[in-house]
């Protein structure tokens, strides 16, 4: 045990780790004030795309259709989730004389919304494709009501 807290304490004093260290410190500085910043936001929505994807999988399987390029279009969609999510980032962000213009404080609450309700479509669609009696389908009708009109009222 002793050996091993020196083998830590010796790599984490050792100049090239501090190095290391202090440039990703500055890296993450630089994303989370310029780029993005709600990392646990991006979890759930990783979460969401994983459970999609599987579903869709599940659902290709079942029908014999699966295809390579289904995977290419999950690459596609992470770009342009992140192409958005950082465009939120920016619009909420921006100085106008060095303070924030308040302006764009909503624009994330709705495109953030929009894309869980997004994936959220997609996974009742396939698990309604896999097992179709299983959910409700007026659960399924709030949500592309919701997709369509983009009201929070539509959800209720």
């Amino acid at each position: 045990m002793k050996n091993t807290f020196q083998t830590v304490l010796a790599s984490m004093t050792d100049k090239h780790f501090l190095t290391l260290s202090a440039a990703f410190a500055g890296f993450k500085t630089v994303l989370d004030t310029y780029f993005f910043s709600d990392w646990q936001f991006v979890l759930f929505l990783i979460i969401m795309i994983m459970v999609d994807t599987a579903l869709g999988t599940c659902r290709a399987w079942k029908k014999k259709n699966l295809e390579s390029r289904a995977w290419a279009r999950l690459f596609e969609k992470l770009l342009l989730y992140g192409a958005v999510l950082i465009m939120s980032h920016v619009l909420i962000r921006f100085p106008i004389s060095g303070s924030a213009t308040g302006l764009f404080d909503w624009v994330d609450d709705v495109l953030y919304c929009a894309i869980m309700v997004r994936e959220a479509l997609s996974i009742f669609e396939n698990v309604g494709e896999i097992k179709p009696d299983l959910l409700p389908a007026w659960i399924l009708a709030r949500l592309k009501k919701f997709d369509e009109s983009g009201q929070f009222k539509d959800l209720m």
